[in-house]
């Protein structure tokens, strides 16, 4: 647009010119005259609100996955005359997914002040990050440009929609709790039976019981200690199957949260975080959703006596399995 504006300019200067040299009276001197110096009046006049003007981009906030999402851009001349003309271009990426955004160029001509909301992609979760290319401010005449200040990128996050999984396994505190033996015996609501081992002292012995298997067996006293939860998602490659796992992921979490249940998040092999009030879920969900997707297997996939492992799978595939 701008170089059309230019062509147009040059065309205007070359005409003048050749009218110039063939007329040569004081008139076509006044008019080559005009048309030499009209650019840069231009730019004088121009150039209070190109250096004044001021370009934002804001994004901050969240929304579930499927719901409208949009950035804000806000221009201010700051200046009691408008600027000739704004160009530049938005464009931005879904740091989870890899999708790029749309290029889009926009234009602003004649503004003091004006705010636009630029939609965002949210069919798929994950932290967006939009900023703006390079912004030129023109003058009035579409000749001159000046680059204005580059304004910060902005991020705005799709979250999962919470799913339960099916079928629901039993996360509680009660599911959760496991027997240990009591370092240094003494008393236990808890008993576990075993036989006689030697240096066990004779109080321990249930003689009862004893007496009618003919062995002797003690009451070994057990600590009761709580399991830590830990909720497992290895990345699966297809990304319908990732957002169900995430879906399922923030609904476990949550309902954790609410219950007041202190958890741990293991994504992947690299991301995991100890999960004890909405903040920390938000704040951990963020980061997961602000990078690509580890693909690796978890370091908890496995066993543990101590931990209560849930490996979230997609439900499309086979549901949830608890290891």
């Amino acid at each position: 647009m701008m170089g059309s504006r230019r062509i147009i300019y040059l065309t205007g200067l070359i005409m003048g010119v050749v009218f110039h040299s063939l007329y040569g009276q004081y008139l076509s001197f006044l008019l080559l005259r005009f048309l030499i110096l009209m650019p840069f009046v231009s730019l004088l006049v121009s150039l209070p609100a190109m250096l004044r003007v001021r370009v934002l981009l804001s994004a901050s906030g969240a929304s579930p996955r499927g719901e409208s999402a949009a950035a804000r851009l806000k221009v201010d001349s700051r200046c009691f005359l408008p600027v000739g003309c704004l160009s530049m271009t938005f464009s931005g990426e879904n740091r989870f997914t890899g999708d790029q955004l749309k290029k889009r160029k926009c234009s602003y001509w004649g503004v003091l002040k004006a705010e636009e909301s630029l939609p965002l992609p949210s069919e798929r979760c994950g932290v967006i990050s939009c900023s703006l290319g390079r912004v030129w401010a023109w003058d009035y005449m579409g000749i001159f440009a000046i680059p204005v200040r580059r304004c910060d990128p902005a991020v705005y996050t799709v979250l999962p929609i919470p799913q339960k999984p099916q079928p629901m396994p039993e996360l509680d505190q009660d599911s959760a709790i496991t027997l240990k033996p009591k370092p240094g015996g003494g008393y236990s609501e808890e008993h576990e039976l075993r036989p006689y081992r030697q240096g066990d002292p004779l109080n321990v012995i249930h003689w009862k019981l004893s007496s009618k298997l003919d062995d002797t067996i003690v009451r070994e006293p057990q600590l009761m200690k709580r399991k830590r939860i830990t909720l497992s998602i290895t990345a699966s490659t297809d990304p319908k199957e990732l957002e169900s796992q995430m879906d399922q992921l923030l609904y476990l979490s949550t309902a954790l949260v609410e219950k007041g249940i202190p958890h741990r998040i293991c994504f992947g092999a690299h991301l995991e975080a100890y999960i004890k009030d909405k903040y920390s879920l938000d704040e951990f969900m963020e980061t997961i959703l602000s990078r690509r997707p580890d693909k690796s297997r978890g370091p908890v996939d496995r066993n543990k006596p101590d931990e209560l492992v849930y490996s979230i799978r997609p439900m499309a595939k086979e549901g949830a399995k608890q290891l």
